[in-house]
């Protein structure tokens, strides 16, 4: 009893613990509260630029009954700030003040229990907006207590919503009150209020957002409570939120805006009576506008006459938009789209009646309607539609834009409906299609966020799929399933089932590409339904009888679904078993690409595929580019939390190298989320038939009843799907199909009619003139966030971008053109003025946006361009010249410019003019730091004294209180700028570049904090100082054979007559020496004879031959031999010219001479060992430097120090690999050698004149190895032997003084020759000038590519070449570029100094290791290996080191195997080859000897022929079978054949049978010779014979050789791909054996039976033939007694005729009951099958025949 008495006592006071804490008003009481709330928005560092709202009032509250209250508001004040804060003051808002305050002065009811807000009530004509206010004050009151808890976690409801809410109650009994802390996380909502509209077609990254989130809210909450004996007063309450957002890493910086609240009691009344005003229910606590997204403002306006300020708008676009988009033009265009947004519906007429004059206003007004987004302006669209009978394309072009930028709802898209059905959209088919594919898009749009899409806004694309299944046609099944595909919805999952691969009988009839839509249909839908797509999906692709094509676009569709592990590993198993290549490879490269990926949308399906990848082959990884694969790139940097992704679908056919299909797709990454930017498909799978040539048609009369008659013998036998040649290509943006195109063959030549007409119309205006102003406006881009705060007004941040274009073209011919061939055929002069310009501003806002005011943060972004040209062109397509003249500059021209800027704004609509842009960032006059002076401590040391730190609360509101010295300081601006010129005085022009900077980096270095601030970029053309005697820019180009005609100047007719000689070689290309040759191959005979010519040139030219002698009177070289000391050579001259010459020099030329040659000799002495000196390699430079012209002028005994170091380092590289050609790579590999490909097959010859060569090493040493690859074979490849050059390209200044000012480039080349060479020169135009640069290239064999620049006078001065050689590593396929130089210019060597001089540290952090070693000084040397499909070995020799990398990985899979033999074998001459190549690439070849058969795609089949039954071997499998040919064993011998070809033709029969005496031919029974011509034959079949057999070729039927000798048929078809059948396959890449019905065979002998021709009779030479046979017992199949009947033919002997040799095979059955009678068993061969059983099947049999 005592017990229950504690307990209830217990349960008392608990009770009346709870009462007296319990919030509660007091009855006839009025509370009157101070309330304050402001609002800021900014960057979170003080000093900065802020924008803020300010709402203070006094707030009475009074009791109106049980738990109902009066909420009024007394002497409310608003205010504004734009500045820094709180050292610059808010300022009030009188006007909007005085205008809202009616309003915000009225009472509003409100129901109050235990802390809890109810329903509240107000006027019906209080505004939302203000109302809001109100919830904003009663969003503070909201307090949930529970019992006997002070810490506790719950869902509650406020202003936001609901969300998560922690409280923390503490009790302070010395002051007797109750702390309550409440925090709320904003972004963690059950319910969460928010609108938003632009980002449907975004999909967002859980993983990203746990990384970082870029939206973040949270709000705290301090009230303090005042306990009483009838409840809890509400004492003081304050409240702070923080909503931050940031486009990058939250971590780096973000801009806030932050709400604060404070509710303070400064009495209690006694309540008087007041009237209370009716009102009405308006919802509870959380926020509501009635005002759509998009009613939103984007730019304050007043919504006084609205139609007005539209006209005044459309004018101020058409009259300031004439001749050049202006820079307010984006703007002014979001004003109208704004403006159109408030109107009424009637608005819309009235509007377009006033411009139904004025064209140009008019055009900016339908510009405008696709992004108002209201229903108003799509039914203005649909009444204009229906008032034509033929509508304009740009009613079209608005209608499709329109329903695409449209906000959806279900009046929105009734309204839709209606559209599509309307008469004049399904009257044109392009019409139709975009705008079916609209509609899908709004129904996307409409169901996005629906768990389930209602069916009847779906059934118009349903009916249109179901209606276009009824029609032969499949273009509208097509559009159908990309409608679905567009709307994405599950609901239509069961309409697109019965067109996909194995799921319903239509989709066997349907032609290939319609199943692959069907397929592709299935992407959107994964959107909302992965699980039912990956089911279907991976069922499509594990299904071997589909098509590879089927089950690569399954494998795309359902990786794109993210699929989880197991799944994964399914489609990883089934590649270990996989048949056929292209659907491996595909798969393979997919999951590689998507296992290097780092994307973290993707990561647990890049590890899932990485993981599985251990257990594929590696073989797959050697397919090469004939197969199907993806390529795949991405990147995501966190610090910006943004990246990319980019992925390529190349999907192929082995029978073909043109890719059958293309997807790419590029996919943005950022705000955490992704979004499909871009997709392109194309699809050419008639384009290589259209390619190749097409067969002449000589067949005048087809009859093909003998083939027929053959083929009804061939059981359940299908003819091929006649898939015409389709080419066919669509276009996605964010996901969406916005067009598709696809062309067949029987309408190219319509199309091709219609350009062709419209071009010549357009050609007969030309004489008059054409003109025409295209011009484009378009809103992309418009994303809204709205949010409510706590104060009750909204917070937006939101994005918009508006772009307008515009080109003034006007094209004018001088001479009259009739028709479009004209225009190519004669001389053509045009005569055009071109004025394109664009201009985009995009804007980001964050802050309030009401429609009474604006506060907040707001960058602004343009871009404008204008690039106006003025061009004569004149035109002569028949003789190859094109020449283009412009007038030059006349002003300075801004092309480009770009500049960006945030600013704190602050606007009201009472007062519009008084808006506020404050940069964010203050403007300053603080000199930049490194103008700051250094001032010492102790000089102040006096006067120092502590500062005065103001304790303050963080809820301090007053911007009365003082501030600290750095808050009041602002904060200084990180400054830079740039301005560059370029100036080119010979055609009067000078670009230059601007740039200025102006950030945030001093505060914080981030992205973030980069992008704060004022960025200006601005490229501009003008006129140099030389313009004024210009007249005109000629640009001509000329090509073919009068191309010389157009030379100004003459390569060679500024040279001296002394050097006319020395410039002709310098034009010669040249083979370099070989770097494995021991010694020069230089013989004294050849050395005798060049000192000859030597002789014969110095006579000649004395001039020549005394200004070189003087470098040339004593040579040293340095000779270092390994293992031993090296030794100093020294040579004098003993040609009698150079003597001569040297005798007839003046005595100061002497002495310098002289004292040159006592250097040289003493450099001459110097002892070195074999590793290389600096001394050493600086000398070599030098006498490198000092030696010109050598191998023009010096005898063949002559050499310098470096050239014979050369020579002997050369020599040693041939004795000793180890030295210099071989390299250590990580200790694994001590010597690999590159061995040149073309240097293996010489390799006899160097071993046979390896003694010959030693015997002339002493003339050998003059040749000079510093000399460029140019002149070491000057006597072979003279460019002076390429003739005439085949184009000239003159860029030039026509001047008032008539002086030639300009370049001439010259191209001479022989690319079809045995030798291709190539030589470019570049001249310029003055006559004063010997500047020029000449390029040559060269292959002087298969495995050699030979380059050179040169460059200065003469293109003598500076020189640079390049040699490209293929060959091995050690085993691997190799490829070694080696670049050399002679002189080069000093800005260029000093650049290459200091990027040499970062190499070493560059090689380290790429990976690479490094040795420190000499090689030769002009030289860099580059080896590249492949060591595996997917690496490389990579080896870099520079003058002072090597770097080397082993293993490196690269991107793709090269097919190593393929790449080894094809360099060993073709080397860089493969690429000759591509035109025959392309030319063949549709010929396969089938060939049948012996017992096996090699099918077109590849396939060997060994089978004996076990009889003399016609073997269908191949056929044209077409509707209309031009022919057929059958094999079968010889009658004289088994180990023979016999072959029969039937012609459609007259129905002629061919048949050839070996003898003892050769091939007997026979033509329809009769014997024919096969050496004389058959007259019947003639023009479909030529037939001869060589030495072994037979050739027939009958091109005209696609048979372009068939051979045959009695063992072997080999017969060569073009342009039949896909289109064959029988034993040696379809001809489409797939290693597959086809039955007549189009089933795989389950062997080859089920292969050759099925195409065995039967006998008939007993007397026929085949006795046997196929049927559907009776399993030999009853049997119980499934508990009851069956009969089972085989589902598959097989053979059995005629009727009389008793077997020869039997087989056992195993043939499948299908039961039925026993008591069913069966008369036709071939139906079964269409019922699946039960059972497996055991058959005895005869080859051949013997037959009695009476």
């Amino acid at each position: 009893m005592k017990a229950i008495i504690f307990l209830l006592a217990l349960a008392f006071a608990g009770s009346e613990h709870v009462n007296r804490f319990d919030p509660k008003f007091s009855e006839n009481k009025v509370h009157t509260y101070k309330y304050d709330g402001v609002i800021l928005t900014g960057l979170p560092e003080k000093g900065l630029n802020r924008a803020g709202i300010r709402i203070s009032s006094k707030v009475k509250i009074s009791a109106l009954g049980s738990n109902q209250f009066l909420l009024q508001l007394e002497n409310p004040q608003l205010q504004e700030l734009n500045g820094i804060w709180p050292k610059d003051p808010f300022s009030s808002l009188r006007q909007l003040t005085s205008k809202l305050t009616p309003h915000l002065i009225t009472p509003v009811k409100f129901e109050y229990k235990s802390g809890r807000v109810g329903s509240i009530f107000a006027p019906e004509k209080l505004p939302e907006d203000i109302l809001s206010i109100h919830k904003g004050i009663l969003n503070i009151l909201q307090i949930t207590m529970k019992k006997s808890q002070n810490f506790y976690d719950l869902q509650e409801a406020g202003i936001e919503g609901i969300c998560h809410a922690r409280y923390i109650v503490q009790e302070d009994r010395r002051n007797e009150r109750l702390i309550i802390s409440k925090a709320k996380d904003l972004t963690n909502c059950q319910e969460r209020i928010l609108k938003q509209t632009g980002t449907v077609y975004t999909q967002l990254c859980p993983s990203c957002q746990q990384r970082g989130k870029n939206i973040r809210a949270s709000a705290a909450t301090t009230i303090v409570l005042k306990p009483t004996s009838t409840g809890a007063i509400i004492h003081e309450a304050r409240l702070r939120e923080v909503h931050q957002f940031t486009p990058f890493h939250e971590l780096d910086g973000t801009v806030q805006l932050e709400a604060r609240q404070s509710l303070i009691l400064e009495k209690i009344t006694s309540q008087s009576m007041e009237s209370v005003p009716e009102m009405s229910k308006r919802g509870n606590l959380q926020y509501r506008s009635v005002n759509s997204v998009l009613q939103q403002p984007i730019q304050l306006l007043k919504e006084q006459n609205l139609i007005t300020q539209v006209k005044n708008t459309l004018v101020h676009m058409a009259q300031h938009n004439v001749q050049e988009i202006q820079t307010d033009a984006p703007n002014r265009l979001i004003q109208l789209v704004q403006l159109l947004r408030l109107i009424p519906y009637r608005s819309f007429e009235d509007i377009w009646q006033e411009l139904s004059q004025q064209p140009e206003q008019r055009h900016w007004f339908l510009e405008a309607l696709p992004a108002v987004g209201r229903i108003e302006s799509l039914k203005f669209i649909k009444s204009k539609i229906q008032e034509s009978e033929n509508v304009k394309a740009e009613l079209i072009q608005v209608l499709v834009l329109a329903m695409h930028q449209i906000r959806t709802d279900r009046d929105v898209l009734n309204l839709a409906m209606e559209i599509i059905k309307l008469p004049q959209i399904t009257r044109h088919s392009l019409s139709r299609k975009l705008v079916f594919l609209a509609y899908g898009s709004m129904v996307f749009r409409q169901c996005a966020q629906k768990s389930s899409c209602p069916a009847d806004l779906l059934k118009p694309i349903h009916d249109l799929l179901i209606d276009a299944n009824s029609r032969p046609l499949d273009e509208g099944i097509v559009l159908g399933l990309k409608a679905i595909g567009n709307a994405g919805q599950p609901e239509s999952i069961k309409n697109i089932l019965k067109l996909l691969p194995g799921y319903g009988t239509a989709a066997t009839n349907l032609p290939l590409k319609v199943r692959v839509d069907a397929i592709l249909a299935l992407r959107n839908i994964a959107r909302k339904d992965p699980r039912i797509v990956q089911r279907l999906a991976i069922q499509i692709f594990l299904n071997l009888k589909n098509d590879p094509e089927e089950r690569i676009m399954a494998c795309a569709v359902l990786f794109s679904t993210k699929p989880p592990l197991p799944l994964v590993s399914i489609v990883a198993n089934s590649l270990l078993y996989e048949t056929s290549l292209q659907v491996a490879s595909f798969t393979y490269s997919h999951m590689r690409a998507l296992s290097r990926s780092s994307l973290p949308s993707i990561n647990s399906l890049a590890a899932s595929c990485n993981l599985l990848l251990k257990i594929l082959s590696p073989k797959l990884d050697q397919l090469g580019s004939r197969f199907s694969k993806v390529y795949r790139g991405d990147t995501f940097m966190y610090r910006m939390m943004a990246g990319a992704s980019a992925k390529v679908l190349l999907i192929r056919t082995s029978s073909s190298v043109i890719p059958k299909a293309l997807l790419a797709k590029v996919r943005g990454h950022a705000l955490g989320a992704s979004s499909d930017l871009i997709e392109v498909g194309l699809r050419a799978e008639g384009l290589q038939e259209i390619m190749t040539k097409a067969p002449s048609q000589h067949l005048n009369k087809i009859d093909s009843r003998n083939i027929r008659r053959i083929l009804n013998k061939m059981i359940n036998w299908k003819q091929l799907p006649e898939e015409k040649p389709l080419a066919s290509a669509y276009l996605k943006l964010f996901g969406q199909e916005l067009a598709f195109v696809q062309l067949r063959k029987d309408n190219i030549d319509g199309l091709k009619q219609s350009i062709s007409d419209r071009a010549n119309k357009y050609a007969q205006k030309l004489k008059e003139g054409v003109s025409f102003k295209p011009a484009k406006a378009l809103v992309p881009a418009e994303m809204r966030h709205v949010v409510p705060t706590a104060i009750g007004l909204p917070m937006e941040l939101g994005i918009i971008s508006a772009a307008v274009a515009m080109s003034k073209v006007y094209v004018k011919s001088e001479s009259k053109i009739d028709t479009i061939q004209q225009l190519l055929s004669s001389k053509v002069q045009l005569n055009a003025n071109l004025n394109p310009s664009v201009s985009v501003q995009t804007r980001v806002f964050m802050g309030i946006n009401m429609p009474h005011i604006q506060s907040g943060i707001e960058l602004r972004a343009n871009v404008r361009s204008i690039i106006p040209v003025t061009i004569t062109a004149k035109i002569n397509i028949k003789d190859g010249n094109f020449r283009i003249e412009s007038l030059p500059a006349e002003k300075e021209n801004r092309i480009l410019s770009m500049t960006s800027q945030v600013y704190a704004i602050s606007r009201n609509s009472e007062n519009l003019q008084a808006e506020k842009i404050t940069p964010i960032l203050p403007v300053t006059r603080i000199n930049n730091i490194s103008r700051q002076k250094f001032t010492s401590s102790m000089s102040k040391s006096g006067s120092v004294s502590k500062p005065v730190v103001s304790h303050l609360s963080p809820e301090t509101l007053s911007d009365q209180v003082p501030c600290s010295e750095e808050e009041q300081t602002s904060r200084v601006a990180n400054r830079a700028s740039y301005r560059t010129c370029a100036e080119a005085t010979k055609f009067g022009l000078k670009a230059c570049v601007a740039a200025r900077m102006e950030n945030a980096l001093s505060i914080k270095h981030s992205p973030l904090y980069r992008l704060i601030g004022e960025h200006s970029l601005n490229v501009s053309i003008a006129p140099a100082n030389s313009a004024s005697d210009i007249e005109k820019i000629v640009l001509e180009i000329q090509a073919g054979s009068k191309a010389s005609s157009k030379i100004i100047r003459l390569s060679d007719k500024q040279s001296a007559p002394s050097k006319v000689a020395s410039n002709s070689q310098s034009l010669t290309l040249m083979k370099q020496q070989r770097v494995n040759s021991t010694a020069s191959r230089s013989s004294s005979s050849s050395s005798s004879t060049m000192s000859r010519m030597t002789h014969s040139r110095s006579s000649s030219s004395p001039s020549t031959s005394s200004s070189s002698s003087s470098h040339r009177s004593r040579h040293s070289a340095t000779i270092r031999i390994p293992g031993r000391k090296s030794m100093s050579l020294s040579s004098r001259s003993s040609s009698s010219s150079s003597s001569s010459s040297r005798r007839s020099r003046t005595s100061r030329t002497s002495k310098t001479s002289r004292k040159n040659s006592r250097k040289n000799t003493k450099s001459s002495a110097t002892i070195s060992k074999p590793s290389s000196s600096k001394s050493t390699s600086s000398r070599r430079t030098t006498s490198s430097r000092r030696t010109t012209s050598s191998g023009r002028t010096t005898s063949s005994r002559r050499t310098t120090s470096s050239q014979s170091s050369r020579w002997t380092s050369r020599r040693r590289s041939s004795s000793h690999p180890s030295s210099y050609t071989s390299y250590t790579v990580r200790s694994r590999t001590s010597q690999r050698s590159f061995i040149s490909a073309s240097s293996q097959s010489e390799s006899r010859v160097v071993r046979r004149r390896h003694s010959s060569r030693r015997r002339s090493s002493s003339s050998s040493r003059s040749h000079s190895h510093s000399e460029s690859i140019l002149k070491e074979s000057a006597q072979r490849y003279l460019i002076n032997k390429l003739g005439a050059p085949s184009l000239v390209i003159l860029l030039r200044t026509r001047r008032s003084d008539s002086r030639q000012q300009g370049y001439q480039l010259t191209g001479y080349g022989k690319i079809s020759s045995r030798l291709p060479r190539v030589h470019l020169r570049l001249v310029e135009l003055n006559e004063s000038s010997n500047w020029r640069v000449c390029a040559d290239a060269a292959m002087p064999s298969s495995h050699k590519v030979l380059t050179s620049a040169r460059w200065g006078e003469n293109c003598e001065r500076y020189r640079v070449s390049v040699r490209l050689s293929s060959g091995r590593l050690a085993s691997h396929p190799a490829v070694k570029v080696k670049m050399q130089w002679g002189k080069i210019p000093d800005t260029l060597k000093y650049n290459a100094r200091v990027v040499g001089d970062y190499l070493p540290g560059l090689a380290y952090a790429l990976g690479f290791s490094q040795t420190y070693q000499r090689n030769p000084s002009r030289q860099i040397t580059t080896l590249v290996a492949l060591t595996s499909p997917q690496s490389i070995d990579t080896i870099i020799r520079l003058p002072r080191m090597t770097a080397y990398y082993q293993g490196l990985q690269i991107p793709t899979s090269l097919p190593m195997h393929a790449i080894s033999v094809r360099v060993q074998q073709k080397g860089f001459s493969g690429v000759t080859e591509i035109q025959d190549m392309l030319l063949k690439i549709d010929e396969h070849v089938c060939i049948a000897e012996n017992d096996t058969v090699t099918s077109f795609d590849g396939l060997e089949m060994k089978k004996r022929l076990p009889n003399r039954c016609y073997h269908v071997l191949t056929q044209d499998c077409s509707e209309t079978p031009s022919f057929i040919l059958l094999v079968r064993q010889a009658k004289s011998d088994q180990q023979q054949k016999e072959i029969k070809l039937l012609l459609a033709k007259n129905n002629t029969v061919i048949e050839a049978i070996p003898g003892q005496n050769g091939i007997k031919l026979l033509i329809n029974d009769n014997v024919q010779d096969s050496n004389q011509k058959i007259e019947e034959l003639a023009g479909l079949v030529s037939i001869h014979q060589n030495d072994t057999g037979i050739i027939l070729e009958a091109p005209s039927i696609n048979i372009d050789q068939l051979y045959f000798d009695g063992t072997r048929v080999q017969i060569v078809l073009a342009r039949m791909l896909k289109k064959t059948c029988g034993i040696c396959g379809r001809n489409d890449g797939e290693k597959k054996m086809i039955m007549p019905n189009h089933a795989e065979a389950s062997d080859v002998e089920r292969l050759f039976d099925s195409w065995t021709y039967p006998g008939q009779s007993c007397t026929d030479e085949c006795t046997v033939r196929s049927e559907f046979v009776q399993l030999g017992k009853v049997m119980e199949f499934e508990g009851v007694e069956s009969r089972c009947y085989s589902v598959e033919a097989v053979q059995r002997c005629l009727e009389g005729c008793t077997p020869l040799e039997t087989r056992s095979q195993l043939i499948n059955f299908h039961c039925v009951q026993a008591n069913v009678t069966v008369r036709d068993a071939t139906i079964f061969s269409r019922k699946p099958a039960d059972i497996r059983s055991s058959v005895d099947s005869p080859s051949n049999c013997m037959c009695k025949c009476t």
